[in-house]
């Protein structure tokens, strides 16, 4: 469907397959692949919803991409009360998907902006993480809280924090769980700037437009020098780490 988005620019529209308004999936005439989720809830991640978004990376490797979600809120991470009423080998899935899901952002060839429209928690944050720049509101909550949820964290998202924050603040966030707001999410490494609720997608915008114009291949390139060997790593360990955390995480949430 051909529609106008609302700076006037043509666009062309589709949907994904997953329920009403969880993911909705816009190929810009202008190259960009926008990606919003909104639940119209906390946007939890399921295995649905991962799986749609890996796909879409899929799809368009040529792309920017604009990742988001709605007005007040990102993501508050994977789907607990899913995972409550799953099996362990469904929990398993969730947590594979995850990982996979994170990789193909952190790997995906062209920029990677998120426009953390709100809260981005637990695995709200991984998300985060994976972008080559994040924009958050003010008045966000952040943070991977997992150990103040009783669980432990996977290896992809312990990878995806060391990979930006120091090392002090790594042990204080991780081990910790602490939530933080979005300045202090600035300070530490989890976001790259903070700009009221009402700017942060023009300001998205305007930081994918810049990335976007950079040499593409060289791009590409230097990014996965620089990337391409954790990804590897955690994709290559994930299923062994998933068996390990399982068990765990269905008794955290039950």
């Amino acid at each position: 469907m051909r529609d106008t988005d609302r700076t006037g620019r043509t666009v062309n529209t589709t949907t994904d397959a997953t329920p009403p308004g969880t993911v909705s999936t816009t190929h810009r005439a202008d190259g960009v692949l926008v990606l919003a989720l909104d639940d119209g809830g906390p946007n939890a991640l399921r295995p649905d919803v991962l799986d749609t978004l890996r796909a879409r990376l899929t799809d368009a490797p040529d792309a920017p991409v604009l990742l988001t979600g709605r007005p007040g809120m990102f993501s508050a991470g994977l789907d607990l009360k899913w995972m409550a009423t799953s099996s362990p080998a469904a929990i398993g899935e969730l947590l594979e998907a995850c990982g996979r899901t994170l990789m193909a952002l952190c790997s995906h060839p062209r920029p990677v902006v998120v426009a953390a429209t709100g809260h981005a928690i637990a695995a709200g944050t991984m998300l985060c993480l994976t972008a080559d720049h994040v924009v958050a509101a003010e008045g966000g909550a952040w943070g991977l809280v997992e150990t103040a949820n009783g669980m432990e964290i996977p290896r992809f998202g312990i990878e995806l924090a060391a990979a930006r924050l120091a090392p002090l603040e790594l042990d204080r966030s991780l081990i910790r769980g602490e939530r933080i707001d979005a300045a202090r999410a600035v300070a530490i490494g989890f976001a790259d700037e903070v700009v009221a609720a009402d700017a942060v997608l023009a300001r998205a915008e305007e930081r994918l437009a810049g990335l976007a114009a950079l040499p593409a291949a060289a791009y590409a390139g230097n990014k996965h020098r620089i990337r391409g060997a954790m990804v590897a790593r955690v994709l290559e360990g994930l299923r062994d780490d998933v068996a390990t955390l399982t068990d765990g995480l269905r008794r955290a949430v039950s």
